[in-house]
């Protein structure tokens, strides 16, 4: 643990030094550890692979980019609701296929933006459910005979649950590509907004 943590200070540093030869940033660590260390550093990759630790990352950092896209469309949200509150007596022409309809008020009008970036949040944090899967414990593909506790590991990484079949836990991408529909539909609607 001691030699993780100065690899962490390393990485964090900017004075790590990334091997291209070993692949992967858990390639990478290990090996860093081997030297640190000595052969125990091995035992890093007990009960893993790369397969299931490279899944685990991927649904651990588009996790991260749910959450910080809420905040940012929660924060526009807010922002649209104030504008729509102030707004709510100012007049203007509704369009419809271009064209001057009927009379609506600003504040109306921005909080059909919110209603929109409302729906967008939503999408995301339906999306985050099946992203905060965990896939570890699967090892390459058919799991591991070492003792794990996939379960507790789960809970330590902040995962909802754990993925039940191993085959699918490795080669899952379903949600990835989700997640890039949802992001897609919110940048339409601030494209929108845009103009």
């Amino acid at each position: 643990i001691t030699g993780l943590y100065a690899i962490l200070e390393q990485i964090e540093s900017g004075q790590f030094e990334w091997k291209m030869e070993l692949e992967d940033v858990h390639m990478n660590i290990e090996a860093a550890l081997v030297d640190r260390i000595g052969e125990p550093g091995k035992k890093l990759h007990t009960g893993r692979s790369r397969n299931d630790q490279v899944a685990t990352d991927l649904r651990l950092y588009l996790r991260d980019q749910v959450d910080t896209i809420r905040m940012l469309l929660h924060t526009v949200m807010y922002a649209l609701t104030g504008l729509a509150d102030r707004e709510s007596e100012t007049i203007m022409p509704g369009l419809t296929h271009m064209q001057i309809a009927q009379p609506v008020t600003f504040g109306h009008h921005m909080m059909a933006w919110f209603e929109m970036l409302k729906r967008d949040d939503q999408r995301l944090q339906d999306c985050r459910k099946r992203i905060n899967v965990m896939p570890l414990g699967a090892a390459a593909l058919a799991g591991t005979d070492f003792p794990i506790d996939r379960y507790c590991t789960a809970e330590l990484l902040g995962f909802d649950e754990v993925a039940a079949n191993s085959l699918d836990a490795v080669s899952d991408r379903d949600f990835a590509i989700e997640f890039t529909a949802v992001a897609s539909m919110i940048m339409m609607h601030l494209s929108r907004f845009s103009e």
